[in-house]
């Protein structure tokens, strides 16, 4: 399996594109090639099966616009979040040409169940959740209240005071801003572009939470695994939001006509023991044979209406603009 940028790439892989959040990647692949080598999977190529770390994959995004033909992708993909896989050329090109199945041979649980996080086009399957909550600095959030909900991030007590998942400060998560949006308004992303002072990978939050570096703020919206992480944690409360975390989704893309092996390929991602694992990282799983490692925690998601809306590339571009109007005011 290759390691570099998939933009390097004369061409995707023919079986497998992989895009893994950074706590997954490591242990689905681990495991998967444990038991490539004990002999499952003999009818794939190897050099057709690709995993990569998602965060490294900016550029990469950009050129899914440029696909034309069924025969460029592989037979499964893996992405997180709402991507421009899911925008208008992508949807109109493939999503909504019956390309993709369904892949997961089960109903959800009831946590999913409940908020509908299944795609009632059976177009996408859901593999699991990266919940993103707050992280509060003790000591740097001083005398202001601590927050409790998304909606009191929205106080401008807490201008400048919060750092979230973006990149060199012109792009942020917009999973994040989909769901808040959904939530608070578009006013309400204008105030919280005002609270947001900068925007880093996760792995720098935890690195920074509960440090006295003066790059740190008194909050961060990171997600929950990236929260455990973080070594000062008598420096630091977790908040899980009265609203919920907020939901951003890793998906599975099969298409439908694809070989027993393609099929026995995407079980591996869909079966218990890889939700076993999505679940050990804190990515709360839809399977109902698998216990969670965080029962209690309520997801907040924005909603299947939003992602088929047929608009959801504009809905993305408005509400960066309405966090941008913020976050680049004029003394922000």
């Amino acid at each position: 399996m290759k390691s570099e940028t998939i933009q390097e790439q004369s061409r995707l892989p023919r079986h497998l594109l992989a895009m893994l959040p950074c706590p997954l990647k490591v242990p689905l692949e681990e495991t998967f090639l444990l038991r490539q080598s004990s002999g499952e999977w003999k009818g794939l190529y190897p050099e057709e099966l690709q995993f990569e770390g998602n965060a490294n994959q900016t550029d990469f995004y950009k050129q899914v616009d440029s696909f034309t033909s069924v025969d460029e992708l592989p037979d499964i993909v893996i992405t997180p979040g709402i991507s421009s896989f899911f925008h208008d050329h992508f949807r109109s090109e493939f999503l909504d040409q019956d390309v993709f199945a369904n892949a997961a041979e089960y109903e959800p649980n009831e946590r999913f169940a409940s908020i509908g996080l299944k795609d009632p086009t059976g177009r996408t399957t859901l593999l699991c959740v990266n919940p993103l909550v707050m992280v509060v600095d003790i000591k740097k959030l001083g005398d202001l209240p601590e927050p409790r909900s998304w909606s009191d991030l929205l106080n401008p007590v807490y201008h400048q005071q919060v750092t979230m998942r973006g990149h060199n400060g012109d792009s942020f998560c917009e999973t994040v801003l989909l769901t808040l949006a959904n939530l608070l308004g578009s006013e309400g992303l204008v105030h919280l572009g005002r609270a947001v002072r900068q925007g880093l990978h996760p792995g720098q939050m935890a690195k920074l939470a509960g440090t006295d570096n003066e790059k740190g703020t008194a909050i961060y919206i990171m997600p929950y695994f990236y929260a455990k992480m973080i070594q000062k944690q008598d420096r630091v409360h977790v908040v899980w939001p009265l609203e919920g975390a907020v939901a951003s989704p890793v998906f599975m893309l099969m298409k439908h006509n694809v070989s027993s092996e393609v099929r026995q390929l995407a079980s591996f991602f869909t079966g218990p023991e890889t939700a076993e694992m999505y679940e050990k990282a804190f990515f709360p799983s839809p399977h109902p044979d698998v216990a969670s490692q965080i029962p209690d925690g309520k997801l907040l998601w924005m909603g299947w209406d939003t992602v088929w809306s047929g608009k959801i590339q504009q809905l993305t571009e408005a509400v960066n603009h309405s966090f941008m109007q913020g976050f680049q005011e004029e003394g922000s």
